[in-house]
């Protein structure tokens, strides 16, 4: 027995609206699986549609438009629901990953231990190191990308925790641009012997979050990577002094 296009009409019309009512209480409560039930009954909807043109009258077909606005229908609803699920897909990676309990590091000082470099903003640069006794002289040598020195700074030479703050003048009395560069510390003490200095730190202003190449999230500091797990203090803000 053959059934009318108005029927079966009716029949994939009502399961388009019971989709989209399902998409949008799922919407609502936030419920991702709720949402993904409705990829599943796709194959339903594909088979309703077979049966609705297997079974439609010969002599009253339903009009091709009818289907065309079928599929049309389902097929918003479906893309609705994956732009959804995408986005809690994004912002599940986003905290999972660990950016977004970082941001607060955004515009904020760090102290962090120095792996041989230091970071210029803003036209100076800070640095602090730990001497175990007392020493009679201390010398930074701040060096360009080929390891040469371009800058020559006197330190402070007392047992315990000294800062730097560096104000970017070069050996040839210009500017140091704003970025990375490595230097190294030579400490003497009253025997002339070198003291060995382990605790070396930087101060650096945070400027981004990002994910490096193994798939951690550090700080940036300009053009400085520093992981959150070796960050020693965090300022608001620093002298020049």
């Amino acid at each position: 027995m053959a059934v009318s296009g108005v029927e079966n009409s009716v029949i994939l019309n009502n399961y388009i609206e019971k989709q989209k009512a399902e998409a949008a209480a799922a919407k609502a409560a936030e419920e991702s699986d709720s949402a993904s039930s409705l990829y599943g009954s796709y194959d339903t909807f594909l088979k309703i549609l077979t049966a609705q043109l297997q079974n439609q009258d010969p002599t009253a077909p339903m009009d091709a438009s009818e289907f065309t606005q079928q599929l049309v229908q389902y097929s918003q609803v479906e893309q609705q629901i994956s732009t959804n699920d995408k986005l809690d897909n994004m912002l599940a990676a986003l905290n999972s990953n660990g950016i977004t309990p970082l941001m607060g590091y955004v515009g904020a000082f760090v102290e962090a231990p120095s792996d041989g470099k230091l970071i210029v903003q803003n036209g100076q640069a800070i640095l602090s190191y730990l001497l175990p006794e007392e020493a009679i002289s201390t010398k930074i040598f701040v060096k360009d990308s080929e390891g040469e020195p371009i800058a020559t700074l006197t330190g402070a030479t007392a047992s315990g925790l000294n800062r730097l703050v560096w104000d970017g003048t070069l050996d040839d009395g210009t500017m140091a641009a704003n970025g990375a560069y490595s230097f190294s510390i030579t400490s003497k003490n009253k025997s002339g012997d070198t003291i060995t200095i382990d605790d070396i730190r930087i101060i650096g202003q945070i400027t981004g979050i990002e994910t490096d190449g193994n798939g951690k999230v550090v700080l940036k500091a300009g053009d400085l990577s520093i992981k959150d797990t070796e960050v020693d203090a965090v300022f608001a803000g620093v002298g020049a002094a």
